[in-house]
């Protein structure tokens, strides 16, 4: 890992772990943006990110529930590698569709039970469950137009050869 790799990793884990993810997945994700190659070995995420094997195996359980992070073996090999979804940023923001619809209904049962007070004691959670319900209403739309934007932009650059994941390295190896 480079040094710049290696500030890169430690402000994309601190950004996370303001948000509410564990300090390890939010290293080992970070370290899976950016490692070349894109597959990596438990011992390969160990020596990169100077963790223990044991924290490296519970990150990489928490990533992959929350199907981010996939582990795969290649033909032939005992070692798995784990690797980066394809999707997986999606599938992350994705989930603020139910985080939003979630604390907007708790904020609107928190209003029902505070409704006999004075409107400057709900306020505040008028305010919450505000923004929420804007949010929760205008996400779908925010969501669209990021993939539209994205779609777009593929459509007119030519992506360097990525890898699709370490099954699909196998087999055009085994096919050279």
């Amino acid at each position: 890992m480079t040094n710049g790799e290696a500030r890169f990793v430690e402000a994309l884990e601190q950004h996370l772990v303001r948000r509410g993810m564990s300090p390890m997945p939010a290293r080992v994700w970070a370290w899976l943006l950016v490692c070349d190659p894109a597959e990596q070995t438990a011992e390969d995420l160990a020596t990169a990110l100077h963790a223990s094997r044991g924290s490296i195996s519970g990150a990489v359980r928490d990533l992959e529930r929350m199907r981010i992070v996939r582990r795969a073996r290649r033909r032939g090999e005992r070692r798995e590698r784990f690797f980066i979804q394809e999707g997986s940023v999606q599938k992350l923001v994705a989930t603020m569709e139910g985080v939003l619809h979630e604390g907007r209904e708790i904020a609107d049962e928190g209003l029902t039970e505070i409704a006999s007070r004075p409107p400057e004691s709900r306020a505040r959670l008028e305010e919450f469950r505000d923004v929420y319900a804007y949010y929760e209403q205008e996400w779908p739309a925010v969501v669209e137009r990021y993939l539209q934007s994205r779609e777009r932009r593929l459509l007119t650059t030519v992506p360097p050869p990525a890898t699709a994941s370490p099954e699909a390295d196998a087999e055009r190896a085994a096919s050279a």
